[in-house]
């Protein structure tokens, strides 16, 4: 999913941020991720297939947070990407709505999300219901760039389909 993140931030930031890990690291680091001890009691990670041919078209990845800082929400959507030829058609809406019912699901309430801020995507997370909290600064292969924090209070409402799910 490369390109995903490719496509979305092309022109948007400087280029040594989109070059900054190549597919086979980005293999490496996510066989690491999958591998048992990766991941935490109550993280997941939500693959999206494409119905025929069952080709990954997007995923989504969670972590139960902590305890630490100020954050109040007790769950954090890390990643989620959908492949360029299947945006627009709900796949990003429903990896979201499913990342939180795994998370109700372990007892989690609440979730944030990162997001640069110049991500023109970033409407999405408000459009489901993410209020923004702030904005923070984030390293992104030595570029210092502005991220801003969303947060779903309550994961109730993504737990109820919506119109076009």
């Amino acid at each position: 999913m490369i390109s995903a993140n490719r496509h979305a931030f092309a022109g948007l930031v400087p280029e040594q941020c989109l070059r900054w890990i190549t597919p086979q690291e980005s293999a490496d680091n996510w066989r690491r991720t999958i591998s048992p001890g990766g991941m935490a009691e109550g993280d997941c990670l939500l693959v999206a297939e494409h119905e025929s041919s069952a080709e990954v078209v997007g995923f989504a990845l969670a972590r139960v947070r902590r305890g630490g800082g100020d954050d109040r929400a007790a769950g954090e959507l890390q990643v989620i990407a959908v492949s360029p030829a299947f945006q627009l058609q709900g796949v990003g809406r429903r990896l979201v709505r499913a990342v939180a019912a795994h998370l109700a699901s372990v007892g989690v309430s609440s979730m944030l999300v990162r997001v640069l801020s110049v991500n023109p995507n970033r409407t999405f997370y408000e459009r489901l219901g993410a209020r923004f909290l702030r904005e923070e600064p984030r390293d992104w292969n030595g570029v210092v760039l502005p991220e801003s924090v969303y947060e779903w209070a309550e994961l109730s409402p993504l737990l109820s389909p919506g119109e076009d799910d």
